[in-house]
């Protein structure tokens, strides 16, 4: 990992030694992780952890909403058999929210021309 390497060598030259080290020791507890399969927004931190995370910028540090895209009669009908399934899915594994939505109903609505609108 290339963020253990530069902390390494910025140790060798740095006066504040315990500090880096902490940023070593919360930079292998995030790699443990990403071999393990878990975001690093899931892991339990400390307040000085955070601050070295936010350092980092990791991506799956960020919050994770999850788009569905249905069918236009499915959307307007808000029925689907296959969201209850995925709802389930995303609860066991402890995700984010999933919004489900229709592209062809928003490309028909976004098509209309204001004018055009019955008022």
């Amino acid at each position: 990992m290339k963020i253990k390497e530069d902390i390494t060598s910025r140790m060798k030259r740095a006066a504040d030694k315990k500090r880096d080290q902490e940023e070593l020791d919360c930079m292998a507890k995030v790699e443990e992780m990403l071999n393990k399969g878990v975001m690093v927004k899931d892991g339990a931190w400390s307040a000085r952890e955070v601050d070295y995370l936010n350092k980092h910028l990791f991506l799956t540090s960020k919050p994770v909403v999850y788009l569905v895209n249905i069918g236009r009669d499915e959307y307007i009908k808000k029925q689907n058999k296959w969201l209850p399934k995925i709802a389930a899915y995303l609860k066991e594994k402890g995700s984010g929210p999933m919004i489900p939505y229709s592209a062809e109903f928003e490309a028909e609505v976004a098509a209309v021309d204001p004018n055009d609108k019955e008022k």
